[in-house]
């Protein structure tokens, strides 16, 4: 790195060779005037190399101190044309009065010509490869619907609910005043998810004092109830809030020159170790179109650095590549598929992410990290989608879902929520988009004004229905209702993970009701029947014992949502419902059923 910066100073000094023959004439003033600019030259490139880190590559070499040198060239070009109209020696300004102008002439139009380049390569080019832009990401185009995920696989905390709580532990850390709380991320740790915040220096006048930050703080992304948890058995050193040597990318920088750093994810292992993963890429087209290559690996504590090519750093290593990186693949993909022209005019199959800020991570069925982004037609303050994109952030692999058109996307789940909580003043926030019982479903956080977690939404994709609880499990039970009983069998139930089906057994044990559920246990099966006392009232006299017989949906879970069932015990004892019809001439009462008791009854 420091060798660079001694290289790159000379970019400011006189760079016309014709110019340093005649000024070595001249001797000491020529000399302590190069002396001044390579000075100069110091500290400007000092502060590039240094401070901005750039990469210490052709492009990145030529993209900043390539304006420094046509601007140079230019510069000396004109003052060497002003200084040689003053010359005392008139003759001698006579004689040379041409070769000199051509010189200056020439200096000066290498200067612009580089200058314009540079612009063209900026500001003209990225637009030439639109086409290949598109192209970056191998983003595959699909059909099909997501596979569906469990309970256990959903994220139901918000990222403002996850801070509030983070706050709370991090008042509890010594010095606190030293600290501040850094940008919280979604991980997988033993396979549970959890909002991870690491510490950060809070000014450079903390950094001198303290030696390390204490650790992390961790807020389950899955149970809102749950405490969060400060990790203090690590002194981190290397962090992006550092500073000199102990600054994270300065730190991968010195060992890593001329690779592009996208951008660090907090990523403590499965035994809570800290480490960051420098998200790393190359240009293709100049500056233009960053392609992900892999992850540099950092020890928080000890500075220790490993490189992974992409898909093959280690397993807990979640955000692979950086979301901004994930994004520009969708977003180009989505507008310059047809070509540029076609995305300002014709504007035929373009389509744009919802968000030009973020990707949402998500947990994929198959227990990957996902960055996922809702897409919708251009410049439409619609709420409904065209499509979704999903990238693999731990392999980069990307797909563009298209089965989703004309279902909600996020703005319209959100509204729906909204509307739903309007008299609490309650509002949604952060909807993700998951395949839940072979239906696509939002599942979106309710908060109230303080930015407290209330409720979990569960908006239908297609149809905007909603259901909630107070939990994810009490929203999942409230969704398999809904599905199965206020949405049209036919349309959603049976599916490839709906599937209706009789239970027989005696009932084992019956629980208390709770939010107008009962759940029973029958002898001789694991799973549970979960009743709704709003839809099968008479299950209030349901005892142990009773042998019972139900219409149930099995959703490939523990739990069984019963849709319709008959209490065998009670009608063997009492016998069943008499039946009777009207006559409509007569006007009699015609028996059609005296069985039992209250049949014996009707004949006397």
């Amino acid at each position: 790195m420091f060798s660079w910066i001694f290289i790159m100073a000379l970019a400011c000094i006189e760079l016309n060779p014709f110019v340093w023959i005649q000024g070595l004439r001249r001797g000491k003033p020529f000399l302590a005037a190069q002396a001044g600019r390579y000075l100069i030259g110091l500290i400007l490139s000092f502060g590039i190399i240094y401070f901005l880190l750039i990469d210490i590559s052709l492009t990145g070499l030529m993209n900043t101190f390539g304006f420094i040198i046509a601007g140079n060239l230019i510069l000396s070009g004109l003052f060497h044309a002003s200084a040689r109209k003053d010359d005392g020696d008139e003759m001698k300004e006579k004689r040379k009065e041409k070769s000199k102008r051509t010189i200056v002439g020439v200096q000066s139009g290498v200067g612009l010509l580089f200058l314009m380049v540079l612009l063209f390569l900026n500001f003209v080019y990225p637009f030439t490869v639109t086409k290949e832009l598109a192209e970056m990401g191998d983003i595959e185009t699909s059909t099909d619907q997501i596979e569906s995920v469990t309970e256990e696989s959903v994220r139901s905390v918000p990222y403002t609910y996850a801070r509030y709580k983070s706050e709370i532990v991090f008042g509890n850390i010594d010095n606190y005043s030293f600290y501040e709380m850094g940008e919280s991320s979604i991980q997988k740790i033993e396979d549970e998810l959890f909002w991870v915040t690491p510490i950060e220096y809070a000014s450079v006048w903390r950094w001198w004092r303290a030696d390390s930050v204490p650790g992390y703080i961790m807020v389950s992304a899955e149970d809102p109830n749950a405490e969060a948890q400060l990790v203090d058995d690590y002194n981190m050193k290397y962090l992006p809030s550092g500073f000199l040597e102990d600054n994270l990318e300065r730190h991968v920088r010195q060992s890593y020159e001329d690779i592009v750093l996208m951008g660090a994810s907090f990523e403590p292992n499965d035994e809570g170790k800290p480490y960051y993963a420098y998200s790393y890429a190359h240009y293709d087209h100049y500056r233009s179109g960053p392609d992900a290559d892999g992850v540099i690996l950092i020890d928080a504590e000890t500075g220790e650095m490993e490189q992974h090519e992409l898909g093959e750093q280690p397993e807990f290593v979640d955000n692979a590549i950086d979301y901004r990186l994930a994004l520009n693949y969708a977003e180009w993909f989505g507008k310059y598929s047809n070509g540029f022209l076609n995305s300002i005019f014709a504007k035929e199959g373009v389509h744009e992410p919802t968000s030009d800020e973020e990707m949402i991570g998500v947990l994929g069925p198959d227990h990957d990290m996902y960055w996922m982004v809702d897409h919708m037609r251009p410049n439409q303050d619609s709420n409904t989608m065209v499509g979704f994109t999903m990238v693999n952030a731990q392999t980069g692999e990307a797909t563009y879902y298209t089965g989703s058109s004309g279902l909600l996307n996020a703005g319209g789940a959100r509204e729906v929520v909204n509307k739903s909580f309007q008299r609490e003043q309650w509002s949604g926030t952060q909807p993700v988009l998951y395949s839940v019982y072979d239906n696509y479903t939002w599942v979106v956080p309710v908060v109230d004004q303080n930015g407290l977690m209330r409720e979990i939404a569960m908006v239908h994709a297609e149809t905007g229905t909603i259901a909630s609880g107070s939990s994810r499990e009490e929203a999942f039970r409230s969704y398999r209702q809904t599905l199965a009983n206020e949405l049209d069998a036919d349309n959603y139930t049976p599916t490839d993970v709906l599937e209706e089906e009789t239970v027989e057994g005696t009932v084992y044990r019956v629980s208390d009701m709770n939010d107008q559920v009962i759940q029973v246990l029958l002898s001789g099966e694991s799973r549970v029947l979960e009743f709704d006392v709003s839809e099968i009232a008479d299950v209030v006299f349901l005892r142990e014992g009773d042998k019972i017989e139900a219409q149930v949906v099995d959703t490939e879970e523990n739990v069984l949502n019963v849709i319709e069932y008959t209490n065998l015990t009670v009608e063997e004892e009492f016998g069943g419902v008499e039946e009777f019809e009207i006559e409509e001439n007569t006007g009699e009462e015609t028996q059609t059923d005296s069985s039992g008791p209250q049949g014996e009854q009707a004949e006397e």
